[in-house]
Parts: C-alpha cells; sequence; structure tokens
C-alpha cells in the first residue's frame, strides 16, 4: 500500500507537470542527457548555446553589462561579480524585460550574517526542480518517496501540513534537534513502513549519531534508500556512522540558494569528487586573488555563470567557495576534486600558506568530543571543545604536536574548553573562523564546504 502511494504521487506529479506544458520534464531529460553524456555532440551544443543566450540577453537587457558590445561578445569581457556587488547594484543587475515578469525572491543570510536576495524566473524555477529530481535519484531516492528534510526551516522555507503530505515530507528543523527530538525522530524511523530517505545538514547527522553511540549502539531497524548531506563538510566519521546506524552511504552535496544544485558526490565513488552540474551552470576556477584561470592542478575562486536566470542574470558570480576542478577521464564529466570552502573560511600556516580545513577532522580520534570550532587570528590559533570531561594533559599534548605540525611550529596554539558552540542564524555551526585581517592565501598545487541548501521543491 505504502509503496503504492508513493507511485501514485510521482504519476501525479508527472501528471501535473504534463498538464502544465511539460517543461519541468523537458529540463529534466535534458539535464539527464548532458550528465549521462558530457562529451557528445548534441550535449555539448546544448551547453555552448545556453552560455551564447544568457550572456546575449545580458548585453541587450541587463543595464549593469550595457558597456559590453554586442558585436563580439563573450564570457572573458564580463567582470566577475559576487554577493556584495550583487547588494550593491541590485537594480541594474535585473533585467529590463523581466521587470513586469513572475519573478521567485530567495533570500539568504550565508554564512556573513548579511542578508542577500537574488530572484529567479519561472523557467529558472523548473530548473532547479528538475536538478533537485535529478540529482536525488543519483543518490537513490525518487520522487514521491518518504523524505526527511532536516534544515533550518525559517519563513522562507516553511511548509504547510497540505504540501508536506503531498510532498510526502517530514520537515525537522535544526534549531529543535536536542536529545528529546532526536529520539522521537529514531522511533518514527523504526516505526516507519516506507523507506527512509534523509537529506540534512551534515551537522544534524552527526548529532543523530552521536545519540546512536550513547543510547542505541546498533543499526537501526529501518530501510533507509538515500542520504544526502548539506550546508556543511561531509567528514568519514559521519560517513562511516552513517553505513553503520543506517545501512546506507551518505553522499554530500555542494549547492547554494541563490544558483541551486552546482555538484554532488556520486555513490560509490572512491575519490569523493563532486560531479559538477554542467547542464546548468558554466564553471570557473579563477586564481584566489586575481580573475585570471588557475593553473592545471591549482586550487582557486570557484566562479559560476548560472545559464537559466534570465530575471536576474548571475554571470561570472564568485561563490565565496574554493575548490580545484579535472575532467573525469573515464565519464568526460567534470568534477570537483576539491571543494574546500569559503575562502575567508579557510586556514593559513605560519607561512601565509593555505592548509585545507579537512584537517579539523583529525580532532575526533579523540574520544568525548561533542561539538568543536576553530578560530584563527594571525599566528594565534584557538580550539574550542564541548566536552562532558577535559582531556587529560597527554591528550592535550598529543592534540597540540598534531596541529602545530599544520599551522606551524611557531603557531600560538591554545585549546578552549566551553559550554556551548551556538548555531549561526542559518542553523549551521561554523567549524572554521579565520578572523586574520587582510590575510591573502597563498594556493598549494594539489587540494570545508559550506553553502546554503537549495530548497527542495518537487510541486510543478
Amino acid at each position: 500500500m505504502i509503496k503504492l502511494l508513493e507511485q501514485l504521487r510521482r504519476t501525479a506529479f508527472w501528471t501535473l507537470d504534463w498538464f502544465k506544458g511539460g517543461k519541468i520534464g523537458r529540463h529534466y531529460r535534458e539535464v539527464k542527457l548532458i550528465q549521462n553524456n558530457p562529451r557528445s555532440p548534441k550535449s555539448i551544443a546544448l551547453r555552448e548555446g545556453h552560455l551564447a543566450k544568457i550572456i546575449g540577453h545580458a548585453v541587450k537587457t541587463v543595464p549593469y553589462y550595457f558597456d559590453i558590445s554586442e558585436k563580439e561578445v563573450s564570457l572573458e569581457h564580463f567582470p566577475v561579480v559576487n554577493k556584495q556587488i550583487v547588494r550593491e547594484q541590485f537594480g541594474l543587475m535585473r533585467s529590463q524585460t523581466y521587470m513586469n515578469k513572475y519573478s521567485h525572491q530567495v533570500l539568504t543570510s550565508g554564512s556573513t550574517g548579511k542578508p542577500f536576495k537574488i530572484l529567479h524566473d519561472k523557467n529558472k524555477r523548473d530548473r532547479n526542480t528538475a536538478d533537485t529530481i535529478f540529482f536525488a535519484e543519483r543518490a537513490g531516492f525518487k520522487v514521491g518517496a518518504k523524505l526527511y528534510y532536516l534544515r533550518l526551516w525559517d519563513k522562507q522555507y516553511q511548509l504547510g501540513k497540505l504540501k508536506s503530505f503531498v510532498q510526502n515530507m517530514h520537515a525537522q528543523s535544526v534549531d529543535d534537534l536536542g536529545e528529546e527530538n532526536i529520539a522521537q525522530l529514531l522511533q518514527g524511523f523504526e516505526q516507519s513502513k516506507s523507506a527512509i530517505n534523509l537529506l540534512a545538514y551534515t551537522s544534524a547527522l552527526d548529532s543523530i549519531c552521536k545519540y546512536l553511540d550513547e543510547h542505541y549502539q546498533r543499526p537501526l531497524k529501518c530501510t533507509t534508500t538515500s542520504a544526502i548531506a548539506v550546508a556543511e563538510a561531509l567528514g568519514p566519521v559521519v560517513k562511516e556512522k552513517m553505513a553503520k546506524y543506517f545501512n546506507v552511504e551518505v553522499i554530500s552535496r555542494y549547492s547554494n540558494s541563490e544558483n541551486g544544485i552546482l555538484s554532488q558526490q556520486r555513490l560509490n565513488e572512491t575519490e569523493g569528487h563532486f560531479e559538477i552540474n554542467a547542464a546548468s551552470y558554466h564553471v570557473e576556477i579563477l586564481d584566489l586573488n586575481h580573475d585570471r584561470p588557475v593553473k592545471k592542478g591549482e586550487v582557486g575562486r570557484i566562479v559560476i555563470t548560472d545559464l537559466f536566470n534570465y530575471s536576474m542574470p548571475l554571470i561570472r558570480y564568485d561563490t565565496g567557495d574554493v575548490g580545484m576542478m579535472a575532467e573525469n577521464p573515464e565519464t568526460g564529466s567534470w568534477v570537483f576534486t576539491k571543494v574546500d570552502g569559503r575562502k575567508m573560511d579557510m586556514f593559513t600556516n605560519t607561512k601565509g600558506e593555505y592548509i585545507s580545513s579537512h584537517i579539523i577532522h583529525h580532532i575526533l580520534q579523540f574520544k568525548g568530543i561533542e561539538q568543536f570550532q576553530f578560530v584563527q587570528e594571525g599566528k594565534k590559533y584557538v580550539i574550542k571543545l564541548k566536552m562532558a570531561e577535559k582531556l587529560d594533559a597527554r591528550d592535550e599534548d598529543a592534540l597540540k604536536k598534531q596541529y602545530l605540525e599544520y599551522f606551524g611550529d611557531d603557531a600560538l596554539l591554545k585549546i578552549q574548553y566551553v559550554d556551548d558552540i551556538p548555531l549561526l542564524a542559518s542553523g549551521k555551526r561554523k567549524l572554521v573562523v579565520n578572523k586574520t585581517k587582510g590575510s591573502k592565501p597563498t594556493p598549494p598545487s594539489t587540494s570545508k564546504q559550506e553553502e546554503d541548501s537549495i530548497d527542495f521543491m518537487l510541486t510543478p
């Protein structure tokens, strides 16, 4: 009966889309074609065509780009923009032809706390829905299946009971995820007649796994078909515990509210690479300090051109994140070999050289740590720990020794015990805080991801 209801939801979704012109379906088929056949002439032509159309549209209808010549327009003629520029030039960055058309307002505070607004036209919304369906399927999810979505459910994203029922979604806010609610959630999992699908902040999955460590210490008696971690870096400990307790491979998604799903890990992908959503975005990796492409094998700023937002085109948009990109020689698809978080939240050692934020996860080898946060200010480094009992002197020394190897022998490293590390307004917990003023990290030749998760909208 449960599977029949899920099938009915899936059929109803696509039937309703068909009655409305089949727009999501067409987008979905194109995304599937491009992502599964990236080297095919048709895929290449589609991507090049979308890029040419969006930049042509921008120079003709967006005042911010009116000084770019329409005769020989190409992507490199466009300046790199960022959140601050979009905030300051909001009116000039809107397409004049979409002023009186439908525009969906997307608001995000991001990790800085400063409000940021962008507008999406209806076709962009349909493309995002198609992207969501495709990449959810990559993880094992099907439209109509039971989804548990753990994020900060603020006013922008709140679902009513009817919409929750139609989408078969359980919305759990991470700001209300104490032990009592985790216990109720797990009880619901084990009593559910449906297979479980999880879409959650990584920190929420971490909290659930820690509760299971303390109270269950056994696999859950439920079937989990997919698990996608968003908004924060996914470390190996959470992956291992999710496999232990849920018998599922959790994969990480890299997305933001202003654009959508930018990339996602593949199942059984041993390298942990992120498959880039080349169907909907053109991606560049630019130097950390200059608007020029990095050399092969170097880390740089992730700069994307949204191929479908005609209401407010984001062309050469600096996401604020850094990473490294390469082509998969077997599939021909482009991947992020590293997605290493926001430039403002990267570590540098005492020489000013960039260090991957993934080193923070080594701290979990020390038992009893409930929460942690790394703070850097120049050559001063503080590791904040929330623990029931402090580390003994031996473990403290071992922890300091390990991280001094990364930061430098001349680093001033302190361990600080705290009662709590508060969540950001976005519901996420920042694991790395760099207070160093004017730091300009030097990129390494080889390579955290923190992003706002896109609204999981499945209503055509």
